[in-house]
């Protein structure tokens, strides 16, 4: 029962509930009752089988409180990791430090988790130098785009999979769009939509 009060605090929140600790301490309980529970009966029953096998009459007991260990470990994963979730969009959203907020209704080892999440997310964007991941959550329609040329004397340039493209004056070329935006913006090639190709 005190499982269910945690995925209940979760639905009627709008963001984020206060870390319901009681209730996570009560679900563990229930874990642990039960899992005594089933041992004692277990151990009970290998004294009275001789095929190694539990009494037919102890087995409803012995899967009900198996089942509601796992109910019990199902429901605790499912409030931490929905509460994971959380920070880590929160993170993603602000790109910031954690808002005093939102830390009052944190556990410590979720604001641990939020800081050392942070942290993983600011160094992978230090080493992307050029690349702000924080800069659009929407990636590119298209990875590849149809481009004409339109100044004259451009050359030639190396891109990363066609290799050596001439881009001479209105010819067209279907290229990744990482390799010639810069040239788009420059006004030295017009990306073209799919009416205007011929």
């Amino acid at each position: 029962q005190s499982g269910k009060e945690l995925i209940l605090d979760l639905k009627r929140s709008d963001f984020i509930p206060g870390y319901n600790e009681a209730g996570v301490r009560a679900a563990l309980d229930e874990i642990s009752n039960h899992f005594d529970e089933l041992n004692d009966q277990m151990n009970a029953s290998k004294e009275y089988a001789l095929d190694g096998k539990p009494p037919i009459e102890s087995r409803p007991s012995l899967l009900l409180h198996a089942a509601s260990v796992k109910r019990n470990k199902r429901i605790l994963l499912a409030y931490h990791n929905y509460r994971a979730e959380k920070l880590k969009k929160l993170r993603w959203d602000t790109a910031a430090a954690l808002p005093s907020d939102i830390r009052s209704l944190l556990s410590e080892a979720e604001v641990d988790f939020y800081t050392n999440y942070d942290r993983l997310v600011s160094n992978y964007n230090e080493k992307l130098c050029s690349l702000d991941l924080n800069s659009s959550l929407q990636p590119p329609e298209e990875d590849l785009v149809e481009v004409r040329v339109v100044k004259d004397g451009l050359g030639t340039i190396v891109t990363d999979y066609w290799g050596e493209v001439s881009l001479d004056l209105g010819t067209t070329h279907f290229l990744s769009r990482c390799d010639v935006e810069h040239l788009i913006r420059q006004g030295s090639l017009k990306q073209l939509d799919g009416e205007e190709t011929s």
